[in-house]
C-alpha cells in the first residue's frame, strides 16, 4: 500500500472500531447514526502520486479552510479491498461519510440495491449540481442496473482506454500511427522482426481483459453493446471468440509475451516507462504518471485502431453510505471536488475532468486526454463502451483468469469464451435478467 503524503488524522483500525462502538447507541431506525458535525471520514484508494490523489488532497485542504472546526479522518484503502469487500465495509456502523467506490452493476449497483448507499437525487437537485452530462450516468441505478434510475453516486472525472506508444521508437523504425487493425499488426510485426516484443501487457490484471474487450468491440455495434452491458438482447459471443482467437494469434506471433501472465498492471506500466516495450494499451489514468516519469523518450497516444467503441466511462464514484454519520459534510466535500479549482487541477495533472475550463489546462497530456474524452463522449458513431467486468458480480476475476489461461495457452479461445459466457449468463440469471 502507498502511504499518502498528506495524512490527516489517519485513525488506526482499533481506534475506529472503538469509535464505532461508542456511536452504536445513536443509530436511527434507518441505520444511519447521528453525527456531531465535527468529523468527516473520507476513504479512497488512489496512489499518492496520482492526479486524483493530488486533486482530492487539495479538496481536503479547501474543505478544512471552509470548515475550520471539522476534523478530517482520511484512510487510504486499496482497489482490491473495495472490489472484494466493499459491501461488508459499507454495511457497518463504522462506514465512512464519503468514499470512492467502484461503478457498475456488480459493485455500486449491488450495494445500492442492498440499501447501503444514500440516494443523492434530491441532494443534487437541492444543491444545484449540474450532473446532466452522460458521463454522470455511471451514478444512476435502478434495481441494481447502471445507467438510469436514482442517483447514488457522483463522479468528478472521466476515463478511457487508449494505446500509449513510444513515439521515439516509432520514428526510429519509420512507423506511422495505425488506423486499422491490419496496420496495427504490421507495426507490431516490425518490432518483432527487430527483436522487440511490442505489447506491454499485464495479463494478471485489468490490461488483459481490456485488450480482449477492445478486440471484441471491433466486431460489435451499439445493439450488441447494449445486449452485453444492459441485458438488452442476446450477447454476440462470436465477437468475443474472434477476439480470443486474435489474442492467441498475437501470442503465437510474439506480439505478446507469455511471461505477461504473471505481470500486474503497475509492472506493465513501469515496463513501458522504462522503454522495455513500445506499446501499452491502458487507461487515461496513466497520463500523469507518464508526464512525470517518462524521461528517455517521447510518448503519445492513439485510440485502438479501427474501433468506434472504446472502453471508458465516467470515473469511479463519490458515494455516501446509508450509515454515514455526517452526510451534510460529505455533500460539501463532493461539491468541492466538482469546483472549478479542483476540476482544472485534475486536467493540469493529466486526468480527465468532467467540468473544467478547457482554456485553463496547459499541460500537454491534460489537453490531449481532455480533448479525446470529449470527442468520445459526444461521438454519434460509437464512443464510450463502459468496461467488460461491469454486467455481473465476480466477472472481473473470471475475465482475468480466462485471459491468463489464454495467453499461457492452457485454454483454447473457445474454452475461454465458454468460461466467460457461463459466468456472465449465471450472473444475468441471478439478477433476474
Amino acid at each position: 500500500m502507498f502511504i499518502n503524503r498528506k495524512l490527516r488524522a489517519v485513525v488506526a483500525a482499533t481506534g475506529l472500531l472503538a469509535a464505532a462502538s461508542l456511536a452504536l447507541s445513536g443509530c436511527s431506525s434507518s441505520g444511519a447514526a447521528a453525527g456531531d458535525g465535527k468529523t468527516l471520514k473520507v476513504w479512497w484508494w488512489e496512489n499518492d502520486d496520482s492526479a486524483l490523489s493530488v486533486a482530492w488532497n487539495r479538496a481536503i485542504e479547501i474543505f478544512e479552510e471552509k470548515h475550520p472546526d471539522v476534523t478530517v479522518e482520511f484512510e487510504l484503502k486499496t482497489y482490491e479491498q473495495m472490489q472484494q469487500s466493499g459491501q461488508l465495509l459499507l454495511d457497518t456502523d463504522d462506514a465512512p461519510d464519503v468514499l470512492e467506490y467502484l461503478k457498475g452493476n456488480a459493485t455500486a449497483g449491488l450495494v445500492s440495491q442492498a440499501g447501503l448507499l444514500t440516494d443523492l437525487t434530491d441532494v443534487a437537485t437541492d444543491r444545484g449540481w449540474d450532473l446532466s452530462s452522460s458521463v454522470q450516468d455511471v451514478g444512476l441505478y435502478e434495481d441494481g442496473l447502471m445507467g438510469s434510475g436514482e442517483r447514488y453516486g457522483v463522479t468528478n472525472y472521466g476515463e478511457f482506454v487508449g494505446t500509449w506508444y513510444n513515439k521515439t521508437l516509432f520514428d526510429e523504425y519509420g512507423l506511422e500511427v495505425p488506423t486499422t487493425l491490419d496496420e496495427f499488426e504490421d507495426v507490431m510485426q516490425t518490432f518483432v522482426d527487430n527483436g522487440i516484443t511490442p505489447l506491454s501487457l499485464g495479463s494478471a490484471d485489468y490490461p488483459g481483459p481490456h485488450l480482449l474487450y477492445a478486440l471484441a468491440l471491433a466486431n460489435m455495434d451499439q445493439d450488441s453493446l447494449a445486449a452485453y452491458q444492459r441485458f438488452d438482447g442476446d450477447v454476440d459471443w462470436d465477437a468475443w471468440e474472434t477476439a480470443a482467437e486474435t489474442v492467441a494469434d498475437w501470442v503465437a506471433k510474439g506480439y505478446i509475451s507469455k511471461d505477461s501472465t504473471g505481470i500486474p498492471a503497475q509492472d506493465a506500466g513501469n515496463a513501458f516507462i522504462a522503454g522495455t516495450y513500445p506499446i501499452f494499451y491502458s487507461g487515461s489514468w496513466w497520463g500523469g504518471n507518464f508526464a512525470d516519469d517518462v524521461t528517455d523518450f517521447e510518448y503519445d497516444q492513439f485510440l485502438f485502431p479501427g474501433n468506434d467503441l472504446h472502453p471508458g466511462s465516467g470515473g469511479n464514484l463519490w458515494v455516501v453510505p446509508q450509515k454515514a454519520k455526517n452526510k451534510e459534510l460529505a455533500y460539501d466535500f463532493i461539491e468541492i471536488t466538482m469546483s472549478p479549482e479542483i476540476q482544472n487541477l485534475l486536467g493540469e495533472e493529466g486526468q480527465v475532468p468532467v467540468a473544467a475550463d478547457a482554456d485553463a489546462i496547459t499541460s500537454p497530456v491534460g489537453q490531449l486526454l481532455s480533448a479525446r474524452f470529449a470527442d468520445l463522449e459526444s461521438s454519434a458513431d460509437g464512443g464510450l463502451a463502459w468496461y467488460p467486468d461491469w454486467p455481473v458480480p465476480g466477472l472481473n476475476d473470471i475475465l482475468i483468469q480466462n485471459n491468463t489461461e489464454l495467453v499461457q495457452g492452457t485454454k483454447t479461445p473457445e474454452q475461454v469464451v465458454d468460461g466467460i459466457r457461463t459466468a456472465y449468463e449465471q450472473g444475468r440469471a441471478d439478477a433476474g435478467q
